[in-house]
């Protein structure tokens, strides 16, 4: 059993970022991919786009979610973890209990 959770917690993650994100935004959360990345949702909040990667463990490597931020300098860039509240660079890391207050924190 505990196998298989830790098989899904990725995908977990994800989607209790999204039913927190959804709502809060007049256009729902996207997902986002090209040939060669992938980002896990793009909020559009007024003419702002903003990435958003959700991590359910501990590794913070990223790699197309810091392309992304690199490339395209977004006013915010959010990455929703277990970890603590930090600033790393351009990127925001939030507790992934605030994504509920997403909109307010922004």
């Amino acid at each position: 059993m505990c196998n298989t959770v830790y098989q899904f917690k990725g995908p977990l993650t994800e989607n209790y970022v999204l039913q927190q994100l959804r709502g809060q935004f007049d256009v729902e959360p996207r997902y986002y991919s090209d040939k060669n990345s992938e980002i896990d949702f793009i909020l559009q909040f007024g003419t702002e786009i903003i990435p958003i990667e959700a991590k359910g463990g501990e590794d913070k490597s990223a790699p197309s979610f810091k392309k992304y931020v690199k490339d395209n300098h977004p006013e915010h860039a959010l990455r929703y973890s277990k970890r603590g509240y930090s600033k790393d660079g351009e990127i925001t890391n939030m507790p992934l209990y605030l994504a509920r207050k997403t909109r307010e924190l922004l």
